[in-house]
């Protein structure tokens, strides 16, 4: 049986008669939606090109021109070989803390255990030796100022971060309290002794928490960075820089430790006390701080040394979260410290034999020991023959029981050595100030 097709319409018939006629020239028409007639624009305008002229080219508009090719690159360059050749993007910038923060769970994983610890100390020059005439103690005033050396624990883990613990009674902040950072995020987390609560310091904020107990942020700049050769120091090659900010300069030392990439988080910390920018290229991977020293501008100083390094591969490293597990955040406070005295009564009574004889106490003097007034703008530090005793809030006082009845030299200085009063001989009981009872007080932070 033969099938028969459907006869077709004209119409039709014309229809498939002039698409078939494209093969040989003659358009056909995707649409059958007719032209819009009239002086109206049409509503495909901006989204399909206007029907070609019947005769020479078409004049595109200015716009529309392809640009001039000037030899630039084009695309991703290739080699010889035509393979591509893709730049290495680097690891991506840390992201800055936020004082009002409440961190996110750290739920990186850290298998790695592996790191560094550094054992470093600050050192405050506390040349301050008795004044003659004095029944002194010299073996207990050693002993008292090698117990107010400031010492830090620094542990430096492969993962990625870093906890400093606070080892000493002078720091401005209470013993064992915590500060730990981590390489993808810039500033710090201080964490309270119990480990139960934190708040976040952002960057430029650690200057003021160790000159000043608060967590104020000073603006930062780039620096001006300076190589200074080469050296060695702890058995390791070092590397020796000079950075430069309108606070002052950093003279860095820094040892090759290979297989180690977050030496560099130890290096951002000092960098930030001059308010330079935390990224800064002296902070490279390889390298480890073993050596600091800050010039202050326009005068003053603090140096910092690293005693001992000790490569680990037991780095309680789950212990170093940001934040620590289960803690609170408290975005405005700081641990809790209700005095600023650093010693006790029988260490004080410890730097004399015997009392000295003809002192009269003056009428404002206490009983016994010392008040200590401070009119000034910031936290300072009171020493007694070079031996910190207490520090003393802005526009506060601190009252030390236990020195014995005798002459002291008596100074002043702030954490870092920015502002030092010299040392003065004083005889104890006494009322002792800083600054001018009437003087107000200067709201500018010191440089």
């Amino acid at each position: 049986m033969t099938t028969r097709l459907p006869s077709l319409t004209r119409t039709t018939a014309a229809l498939l008669l002039a698409c078939l006629g494209s093969a040989f020239g003659v358009g056909c028409d995707e649409t059958t939606t007719p032209e819009p007639k009239g002086k109206g624009p049409s509503p495909n305008a901006s989204i399909k090109p206007a029907p070609l002229a019947s005769g020479g080219e078409p004049e595109l508009r200015p716009e529309l021109r392809p640009k001039v090719f000037d030899g630039g690159v084009v695309g991703i360059p290739a080699d010889s070989a035509g393979r591509l050749i893709v730049p290495d993007a680097g690891p991506p910038t840390p992201t800055p803390l936020r004082s009002d923060e409440a961190l996110a769970s750290d739920d990186a994983s850290f298998r790695d255990v592996s790191g560094i610890t550094l054992a470093v100390e600050w050192d405050w020059d506390n040349s301050d030796k008795s004044p003659g005439g004095v029944a002194s103690n010299a073996e207990a005033l050693e002993t008292l100022r090698d117990k107010t050396t400031p010492r830090m624990t620094v542990d430096l883990a492969n993962a990625g971060r870093m906890r400093i613990s606070l080892d000493s009674v002078v720091f401005p902040l209470p013993p064992t309290t915590e500060l730990r950072s981590r390489v993808d995020r810039t500033g710090h987390v201080v964490v309270w002794p119990n480990r139960r609560a934190y708040r976040s310091v952002p960057p430029g904020g650690l200057r003021a928490l160790f000159a000043e107990r608060r967590a104020d942020v000073t603006p930062m700049v780039t620096g001006k960075l300076t190589t200074k050769g080469k050296g060695s120091k702890l058995g390791f090659e070092t590397t020796k820089a000079e950075l430069v900010s309108s606070f002052g300069t950093l003279d860095l030392e820094q040892a090759k430790v290979g297989a180690t990439t977050t030496g560099r988080l130890f290096c951002r910390f000092l960098v930030e006390l001059i308010a330079v920018d935390p990224n800064n290229e002296v902070c490279e991977p390889g390298l480890v701080p073993v050596s600091a020293h800050f010039k202050w501008k326009p005068r003053g100083g603090i140096s910092l040394s690293v005693k001992s390094l000790t490569r680990r591969s037991d780095l309680p490293v789950s212990d170093m979260r940001l934040p620590p597990a289960g803690a609170l955040v408290k975005p405005s406070e700081l641990p809790p410290q209700t005095t600023g005295t650093l010693l006790d009564q029988r260490d004080l009574s410890s730097m004399r034999r015997s009392e000295s004889d003809g002192i009269a106490p003056g009428p404002d003097a206490p009983g016994e020991g010392l008040r200590a007034v401070n009119h000034s703008d910031g936290l300072r530090y009171v020493l007694l023959d070079g031996v910190p005793v207490t520090w003393v809030e802005p526009q506060g006082q601190s009252y030390v029981i236990g020195p014995a009845k005798s002459y002291y030299m008596l100074g002043w200085r702030d954490f870092l050595g920015a502002n030092v009063t010299p040392a003065t001989k004083v005889a104890l009981p006494a009322r002792v100030l800083l600054g001018s009872e009437t003087e107000e007080p200067d709201a500018g932070a010191a440089p």
